[in-house]
């Protein structure tokens, strides 16, 4: 569907005479604004075809039902984001669905209207929304939504242009705001920087960051037209996300545009995976939405072209953007210290003070923002919420998931209704003088009957949720495991004023004695990184397993983490067969690992009694020359019999042990890092090692028993 150019707008009586005034001061003013129109379902659908009834020629209509004309549900955002309406109608009888709508409203035009098709509001605390059920795991049951409950107390508190099947007419007399014209200064003043950096003779790379109708994309098309001796690649997920910038670069060439349009003058667009399997040469490149882009990729892509511009949207509903910020952006501060940093403030899509966004960022929490204490050394208080409560009390709302979205890279509006409306969750948090400073978040998974644990452990049944309990179950194919009570921490943030105080661990233990009793186990699972792993580790979590995939975002491997405390849970098959996983892939999905996470699994694997004829040759060749070979493969068998051992070596010897044993790499790669170029330097390397593991057995004889339990 492309972007409407206008409304065509009826007038034949008074109710429309009033909706088009309204219409016509919204668009002098540059604004937008939410219309509410609510009552039984048909009604509403009948409603604003009477309202508008060239609609389908002129919005985004969103609506799984075909009583709307033109009327269409994508599945996913980039069939969304990067478009313009003048109107978007937005069906709630078809589910809310947080980030569908969030993309959508992003998309409409200044002058124009987000409609929402909803039941009347008195009636949200008992209506049984479709996509509440997208919230709620197997077994989960709720009779109401504190989600929408938000919803309908501030959408009842505030000035929202509403027309009800059972009030009638609630829309204003007149929309009082001054006239606006188009301020693109800032865009203008931006657009000169770039034009200045770029043309350097070895410019760093530019981060250019704003909300939602800033006019990035704009800007990226007017560079390219500004400097027309040098050639861009555009680079996004999708190509319709860049459209405006092919508009913008026409527009200066007085060039028509298509939809499908590829490449237009010195302007080409590629998607990422594309651009890094084929390299092709450009000037400068630019990519668009880059928050949606996998960080490794953005690394790739900062290696391979000298001259780059990231620009993305760093708040809202692209996914990814804590990511780029957390990980990208920051690393950027330190590795390209001439780098240039630009922000776009000022709308270019409608003008500020836009009723329509300011709906938006209260409704999804997008402005949430944690205060930091006035006094750091004040008592902390430790209390649970439910997300009934969270969902009545704004400000400490906004303090909560400020903190939960600054813990993870990947938080979307979404997550907002999943804190509010699954009952599984359990919420704890740590204020000091009234402000939230740490957050903890968990969810109780499992308590499967006796046939579906079975069904679950043979991977023919998966139930929604339950993730943790389900993989535990199909680690050793125990169904009984599927069967017992788990609590996942899904999240635990600490201000950043407060951290390395010890409050999160605090927090931890506060959230582990409120549900004593209630659960066999806790758990978690994380992107595996060394200093996540011993904060885990120093609260008895220990690894059960660790993810076949990189995250597509952060580029680190998942690891499952639990921590029993029931005997119904036995942790030493779990963590035995990690160990045996572990070893078998050290030297293939996992030889990337810095030496400090290997060395930090390494610790929390359980251990068993070399043989006799280990120790017997570890003494011999502690004494006597012996070849590489022969070297390399007790030095292997040592470590996989007792992985701890690798903490106890220097750091050098780690190094070797780690790349050169356990992840095989070729002993080129290791130059940089240990002289181990020749023959004779690695046997020297080698025979120091088992010198050190020799002393160490000897100072240490029970290294060579196992813990009881242990086989």
């Amino acid at each position: 569907m492309s972007a409407a150019s206008g409304w065509s707008l009826p007038m034949p009586d008074c109710k429309h005479s009033k909706l088009a005034r309204l219409l016509t001061q919204l668009k002098q003013a540059r604004h937008r604004q939410l219309l509410l129109i609510s009552g039984e379902q048909h009604w509403t659908y009948k409603e604003v075809q009477r309202l508008f009834p060239t609609l389908a020629d002129s919005a985004l209509i969103l609506s799984q039902y075909t009583e709307l004309p033109g009327a269409c549900w994508p599945e996913h955002l980039h069939q969304v984001l990067g478009q313009e309406y003048s109107g978007v109608v937005y069906d709630l009888y078809s589910g809310l669905l947080p980030n569908k709508l969030a993309a959508a409203a992003g998309t409409v035009q200044a002058g124009g209207l987000l409609i929402l098709l909803a039941p009347d509001l008195s009636q949200w605390h008992s209506w049984c929304d479709p996509a509440l059920e997208r919230w709620l795991s197997y077994n989960e049951t709720a009779q109401s939504s504190p989600y929408l409950q938000r919803w309908q107390r501030l959408l009842g508190s505030n000035s929202v242009w509403q027309i009800s099947q059972a009030q009638g007419d609630l829309l204003p007399q007149h929309y009082n705001a001054p006239h606006a014209t188009l301020d693109t200064r800032e865009q203008h003043n931006a657009l000169i920087q770039l034009k200045e950096h770029l043309t350097q003779p070895a410019p760093g790379p530019v981060l250019l960051s704003a909300d939602r109708g800033r006019g990035k994309s704009s800007l990226l098309g007017k560079l390219a037209a500004d400097l027309p001796a040098l050639s861009f690649i555009l680079c996004a997920q999708q190509r319709r996300a860049v459209h405006n910038s092919f508009v913008h670069l026409g527009a200066a060439l007085d060039e028509p545009v298509t939809d499908k349009l590829n490449q237009l003058a010195n302007l080409r667009f590629m998607p990422p995976d594309q651009l890094l399997a084929q390299r092709p040469d450009c000037d400068v490149l630019l990519v668009d939405e880059a928050a949606a882009i996998p960080v490794p990729m953005l690394m790739s892509l900062l290696n391979a072209y000298p001259k780059v511009v990231f620009s993305s949207t760093l708040i809202g509903y692209e996914g990814n953007g804590r990511g780029y910020t957390l990980r990208f952006a920051r690393q950027l501060e330190h590795t390209h210290p001439q780098r240039l940093s630009l922000s776009l403030s000022q709308p270019i899509r409608y003008s500020e003070q836009d009723p329509l966004e300011a709906r938006l960022r209260q409704l999804f929490a997008l402005d949430c923002d944690y205060q930091k204490p006035t006094a750091p050394s004040a008592p902390l208080l430790f209390e649970s919420l439910t997300g009934a409560q969270l969902a009545t009390d704004e400000e400490t709302l906004s303090q909560v998931f400020a903190l939960l979205v600054l813990a993870h890279y990947q938080t979307s509006v979404n997550d907002l209704r999943q804190l509010l409306d699954s009952p599984h969750n359990r919420l704890y948090l740590v204020r000091q003088q009234g402000c939230v400073v740490a957050v903890c978040l968990l969810k109780l998974e499992g308590g499967f009957d006796a046939q579906l644990s079975q069904d679950i452990a043979a991977t023919t049944r998966r139930p929604a949720g339950h993730l943790m309990a389900q993989q535990l179950a199909q680690l050793t194919g125990n169904p009984a495991l599927a069967q017992r009570l788990g609590a996942r921490v899904v999240r635990i943030a600490v201000s950043p004023q407060q951290q390395g105080e010890r409050i999160g661990s605090q927090l931890l233990c506060f959230a582990e004695q409120q549900l004593s009793g209630q659960v066999d186990y806790f758990g978690s699972s994380f992107g595996c990184n060394a200093q996540l792993l011993r904060f885990w580790q120093h609260h008895q979590y220990r690894p059960v397993k660790l993810g076949f995939k990189q995250d597509k975002a952060s580029g680190e491997f998942a690891v499952l983490v639990i921590k029993p405390v029931t005997d119904s849970i036995a942790l030493e098959p779990l963590q035995l067969w990690f160990k045996h996983l572990w070893f078998n892939q050290l030297s293939e999905l996992y030889r990337d690992f810095p030496c400090a996470l290997v060395t930090e699994l390494c610790k929390t694997l359980p251990h068993n009694t070399p043989d006799a004829l280990l120790l017997q040759q570890l003494a011999y060749f502690a004494s006597a020359p012996a070849g590489e070979q022969q070297i390399a493969a007790l030095l292997h068998e040592l470590i996989r019999c007792h992985p701890s051992l690798l903490d106890r070596l220097s750091a050098s010897s780690q190094v070797t042990t780690i790349r050169l044993l356990l992840q095989r790499h070729p002993p080129k790669v290791l130059e940089d890092t240990v002289s181990l170029a020749t023959k004779k330097q690695r046997q020297a390397a080698l025979r120091s090692i088992v010198t050190e593991v020799h002393a160490e057995i000897n100072l240490n004889p029970e290294l060579l028993y196992c813990p009881a339990g242990q086989p």
